[in-house]
């Protein structure tokens, strides 16, 4: 009889035994190499990513999250430890985030030398459930707020102001001759005057029924006020629009309660940018409305270049003034309706609405310049970084947030390839455009 090896024997044991588990589990798990080649995975896991894939094989993880994460392989492929966690329950919206979103919290750890563990978990309910305590905290904020300060008037089919009463002149000092006849955009504060911003909300009203916008007012004595603005359709016996009802109210003390819970909810804690999550709600809207209108919208994404060197010799207080100096140079050169986030580590995006890709390109590389020339103040001294930048915008080619975004992602990685501390894009019709020269000789960064 032949003597059975004991070492083979337990590799047998455990190995059935990862099966089991891997069976078993309650949340998707996939094996890979750090190019996200599969080797093994779990049902769940295949039934999850079932949808992105339509049906066809999943033979690398990082190709079939594309669509919705493309972030996720540059993650991996940037983590040079060698195990521990890459992410941990990352976001990811596999259906646009709205009410019946679906969406996965995915953690990717890595375990060896060139391999992966991937978990995958339906948060869906936990995110819809989260959508809707905020939408219900919004209405009891609105319940509870003062009701003495509030304002109503009609618009006409157009949406011009048609109608005023005292409270009009009340609320905002507005007499009727100074608003009869105007839009909306009369109550505005300065700084607020957005061009599109009354029709929009006079087409999203037609669209749902009764729409509620939030923004800066000011009265015309020049006090600013944070107004809520409620507009609802008025109907012929026909069904054809008559007009609109309108109330305006002053919600600035709830504003600033709200603003601090908002802050926290909403902001990446190191930065102060948008934090990952409130970029992907955003996100949404600004594409629906790009697209409803016909307005370009452009994303830059970005990250430090050789961050993990700038952690690994000056340590990571450094690291973290590094990645706050390059959200404030990108605050500093961004417009009000522009939105820069953390996406993660050290990885960052813009979103700029109403702004082509030529624009877009020149916003980047005014970015990259004045990150370039910024020399930042830390307890090892001074230090200077360089980013690099991938521009996309949304076209027939990129019609999706999540093209859009994959769309930059590539043009990134082109910026890495090409050497870093450069711009690199795709214009609509496909052709590479890039700006700056990039660095040929990267031993001399940082």
């Amino acid at each position: 009889m032949n003597a059975v090896n004991p070492d083979t024997n337990d590799l047998e044991s455990e190995y059935e035994a990862l099966l089991s588990f891997m069976y078993l589990s309650p949340v998707g798990i996939i094996r890979s190499d750090q190019a996200g080649l599969v080797d093994m995975m779990n049902p769940l896991a295949a039934q999850l990513l079932m949808p992105l894939v339509k049906g066809g094989g999943i033979e690398n993880i990082f190709d079939s999250l594309a669509s919705v994460a493309p972030e996720l392989r540059n993650l991996a492929a940037s983590f040079e430890g060698e195990r521990g966690a890459v992410c941990e329950n990352h976001r990811v919206f596999v259906t646009p985030a709205n009410e019946g979103a679906v969406v996965l919290a995915c953690s990717i750890i890595k375990v060896g030398e060139n391999l992966l563990m991937t978990v995958l978990t339906d948060i869906s309910r936990q995110v819809a459930a989260e959508r809707r305590a905020r939408q219900t905290e919004s209405w009891l904020a609105g319940i509870y707020t003062s009701v003495n300060d509030f304002a109503f008037f009609s618009l006409d089919a157009q949406g011009r102001i048609e109608s005023w009463n005292p409270s009009v002149e009340r609320l905002t000092g507005f007499g009727e001759t100074d608003v009869v006849g105007h839009t909306l955009s009369c109550f505005y504060a300065r700084d607020e005057h957005v061009s599109h911003r009354s029709p929009e909300h006079i087409a999203l009203t037609r669209d749902e029924g009764w729409h509620v916008e939030e923004f800066w007012c000011e009265t015309r004595g020049g006090r600013r006020y944070w107004g809520q603005v409620l507009v609802a359709v008025l109907r012929e016996e026909e069904g054809e629009i008559a007009g609109y009802s309108v109330v305006l109210r002053d919600v600035t003390e709830r504003k600033v309660n709200s603003d601090n819970l908002a802050r926290l909810l909403t902001t990446d804690h190191l930065t102060g940018v948008s934090s990952r999550a409130h970029f992907f709600e955003i996100a949404e809207a600004e594409v629906a409305r790009a697209e409803r209108h016909g307005r370009a919208l452009s994303v830059v994404m970005l990250d430090a270049d050789y961050f993990k060197r700038i952690n690994d010799t000056a340590g990571h207080q450094a690291g973290d003034e590094v990645l706050k100096r390059i959200a404030g140079e990108a605050k500093g050169l961004l417009r009000t309706s522009d939105t820069v986030a953390r996406l993660g580590g050290e990885e960052f995006i813009l979103m700029l609405p109403s702004t082509t890709t030529s624009e877009a390109v020149a916003v980047a590389e005014r970015l990259r310049i004045a990150v370039e020339r910024a020399r930042i103040d830390t307890a090892v001294g001074k230090l200077k970084t360089t980013v690099s930048l991938g521009v996309a915008t949304l076209s027939h080619a990129n019609p999706t947030l999540q093209s859009l975004l994959a769309a930059a992602d590539r043009a990134l990685y082109e910026a890495k390839r090409a050497g870093r501390n450069c711009v690199r894009g795709e214009m609509l019709d496909s052709t590479a455009v890039s700006s700056s020269t990039c660095e040929e000789d990267s031993a001399g960064q940082n």
